[in-house]
């Protein structure tokens, strides 16, 4: 019999800590609809996966949702601090969680430190989205987060899911805090300071809460919201649904928050089959490089701080992780030399590859930008780079999106072809304002009407970017003006033949 003495058990333990690969505290958790970037155990990351699908599925049930799961499934950051969060997106203290919808990516971001706010807030940003790819309507600002507040409250029990209980937060702003007069929670923009905020979400989840759970006002509402999706006047909108004084309004309210509130519950869909999980461990490199890849996905609001910062992580490690992240950004935003040579041996060994053939479109799309003669040749470059991306990953909508671009110097860009691509991008990602607008141009441009209107109408109400919403309605209005007089003979719509490379 071997007898082991302690000093060799101890060289053992030592060398196979030393010669095993360093594990990060990274993982990823991808189920059917979701993929979530958290620290946490397998348990906990299996245990959030299930109830982020029964939110989904109790969604659905909601809202009548009935078409097939997105093709794109949300990225989700748990991150540990409000420094963290902050690194990737700017936002003002006291907030816990964003979503962000942009040209470059789409993705939720919560900080889980953020005392009793955690599961609530990583809800409403979940809400947001679902409500944004399934239902992308010119909903007034209030409810959009209204609705988003009063489902973010649901609690999940074993066995069922609990609608309709108020959020401990909320209902201590509705009694103890100041009210906002609710003329301005239903017809003005979102509040900036940080009580007018507080009250606006706070009157806008109560103001859902009274109208969702009434037997009686819920068709009243739903006519409401049927008539600002057509582009009515909210308040002409609201007054015929509702034609009593705003005042008497806010005087029931006022009472509703005294007396007991109803709450309903749901069966969990997890209960009858868990849904499926699969979870991988992140390489080391993560720990340092994930939250720069995480901002890189949402748009950068410094490229060059960032690159920086990629350049010296990615320094620290040797692994496909660390080489993938710096192509990224050297191909968005760095040097063009360094892109082609890290790209170019990722693709020798994986030539089909969709992301990285994304960022060699990317690397070319950049130059030709840049170019003083107009770029023809780096733009041909980046449309091959993204149709064979595209071929590997027709649902990766920033490919159209960025194919489109790169065909505007070309005869077809006018053409039917284009619209389609952008139309293909804006099915696949509604809550991307550039393929919405994009495709809105060009229809105009075509005279096609009635389906530029239905493209702008959902940005004319966005209540966290009035830009945007005043640039939607300008054209709209356009669009109105031009379809309701007949076309002079020097605005007939060319047709160009459709794009081919």
């Amino acid at each position: 019999m071997k007898i082991w003495r302690w000093r060799t058990v101890v060289a053992l333990i030592l060398a196979a800590l030393f010669s095993a690969p360093a594990a990060a505290e990274w993982k990823r958790a991808e189920s059917d609809n979701f993929i979530v970037y958290s620290q946490a155990s397998d348990g906990a990351l299996r245990e959030q996966s299930a109830l982020l699908e029964d939110y989904h599925e109790f969604l659905r049930r909601l809202t009548n949702v009935t078409e097939p799961n997105a093709p794109n499934k949300l990225n989700i950051y748990m991150v540990k601090s409000a420094a963290q969060l902050r690194s990737i997106h700017t936002m003002p203290a006291g907030i816990a969680g964003v979503y962000i919808a942009s040209s470059d990516g789409i993705a939720a971001v919560v900080d889980e430190s953020a005392p009793g706010q955690g599961q609530e807030t990583l809800l409403h940003e979940v809400a947001h989205h679902f409500m944004k790819q399934y239902r992308p309507l010119p909903y007034p600002a209030w409810y959009v987060e209204g609705f988003a507040e009063y489902v973010s409250t649901a609690s999940f029990k074993k066995g069922a899911v609990e609608l309709g209980r108020p959020s401990a937060g909320r209902a201590y702003t509705l009694v103890e805090g100041k009210w906002l007069p609710l003329d301005r929670i239903l017809f003005g923009q979102v509040p900036t300071d940080r009580d007018g905020m507080s009250a606006f979400y706070a009157q806008s989840w109560l103001l859902a809460h009274y109208l969702l759970r009434s037997e009686e006002l819920r068709p009243k509402f739903a006519a409401y919201l049927s008539a600002a999706a057509k582009g009515e006047d909210q308040r002409q909108a609201f007054a015929a649904s509702f034609p009593a004084p705003i005042a008497e309004l806010e005087r029931e309210l006022r009472t509703y928050t005294k007396r007991g509130m109803t709450y309903t519950r749901f069966s969990r869909a997890s209960d009858a089959a868990p849904p499926p999980v699969a979870i991988t461990r992140l390489p080391a490199s993560a720990d340092d490089l994930l939250l720069l890849r995480a901002t890189m996905e949402v748009g950068p609001e410094d490229e060059s701080a960032l690159l920086a910062k990629v350049r010296a992580a990615a320094a620290k490690h040797d692994d496909i992780f660390a080489r993938r992240v710096l192509a990224q950004a050297e191909a968005l935003f760095g040097d063009a030399a360094k892109a082609d040579a890290l790209l170019g041996t990722l693709l020798a060994t994986n030539p089909n590859d969709p992301e990285l053939l994304y960022f060699k479109g990317m690397r070319h799309l950049r130059s030709a930008r840049a170019a003083s003669d107009g770029g023809e040749a780096a733009f041909k470059l980046a449309r091959n780079a993204f149709a064979m991306a595209h071929k590997g990953n027709p649902d990766h909508w920033q490919t159209l999106l960025r194919y489109a671009e790169a065909s505007q110097v070309t005869e077809a860009f006018r053409s039917d072809n284009t619209i389609n691509i952008l139309l293909l991008a804006h099915q696949l990602a509604p809550q991307v304002y550039e393929a919405t607008m994009n495709a809105a141009q060009l229809l105009i441009a075509r005279k096609r009407w009635a389906e530029a209107e239905q493209l702008l109408l959902p940005l004319t109400g966005d209540p966290h970017n009035p830009g945007l919403a005043n640039a939607a309605r300008t054209m709209l209005a356009t669009a109105r003006v031009r379809g309701a007089r007949p076309a002079a003979p020097e605005e007939e719509a060319e047709e160009p033949a459709a794009a081919a490379e």
